[in-house]
């Protein structure tokens, strides 16, 4: 079992935290830039917290769990310790990558075991003890290089952001009109459960896959924004495209 340095007390931090400690891991020190953010989380893990990244303990390596675009600062405050990042798209030199393939919310429960976990380090030695801790809080890890990485996580953002985001167009639609959103969930589920056994590809299907012109245009005419047309005929032509 290792000993951990946490910096972040986000979503991300806080899953990983809790599964690491459930896994018999120490978690020496939570360090967050918010001291109240930093204890709460410590003290779920029965552990010592910090806002200060250049006063903390000794450990086998400092995990750190923050949005991308605050890694490469805090990193450059680390000496003399291994480190990993859990982002899917950051680069640091000298870094280990523990980066989970998952969306997080905080107070949502989410079993890490299920979890992807994609590790890379150019210590061999480092990326074995990343190995070893992934492997103890999940069931699917696999060593990955940093060109891989960056198309996982580009094709995560279209699996998962850009798709949730589609989601929150229907729902406003369906708001203008009265009409609740719960009624496109068995449509949601339906087409998500084809695609566990199916290429995306092989179970498209709408207006576009069947080249429904006047409905399409139709649709066009119905939504009012423009931004909205656009993302329509953007993807609309994507299907059509298809092979």
């Amino acid at each position: 079992m290792k000993k951990i340095i946490l910096i972040g007390a986000g979503n991300v931090a806080h899953h990983l935290g809790l599964s690491l400690f459930g896994a018999g891991h120490q978690i020496i020190q939570v360090i967050s830039k918010t001291q109240n953010s930093a204890k709460r989380l410590a003290e779920k893990l029965n552990t010592d917290f910090g806002t200060d990244i250049t006063n903390i303990k000794r450990a086998d390596f400092v995990l750190i769990a923050i949005n991308d675009d605050a890694i490469a600062s805090v990193a450059a405050q680390i000496k003399n310790m291994p480190f990993a990042h859990t982002s899917g798209s950051v680069s640091i030199e000298n870094a280990g990558v523990f980066y989970p393939l998952q969306t997080f919310s905080k107070n949502i429960p989410l079993d890490l075991k299920k979890v992807p976990f994609c590790i890379s380090a150019l210590d061999k030695s480092f990326e074995n003890t990343l190995l070893e801790v992934a492997n103890s809080i999940s069931n699917n890890v696999y060593p990955i290089d940093e060109i891989q990485r960056k198309i996982l996580h580009l094709a995560a953002v279209f699996a998962c952001n850009f798709s949730n985001n589609m989601y929150a167009i229907a729902e406003d639609l369906l708001k203008k009109s009265d009409l609740d959103f719960e009624m496109l969930k068995p449509l949601i589920i339906e087409t998500t459960n084809k695609i566990k056994e199916h290429s995306p590809k092989s179970v498209q299907t709408g207006p576009a896959k069947r080249k429904d012109l006047q409905t399409m245009e139709n649709h066009i005419v119905l939504l009012e924004d423009e931004d909205l047309k656009s993302i329509y005929k953007l993807i609309t032509n994507q299907i059509l495209k298809q092979k």
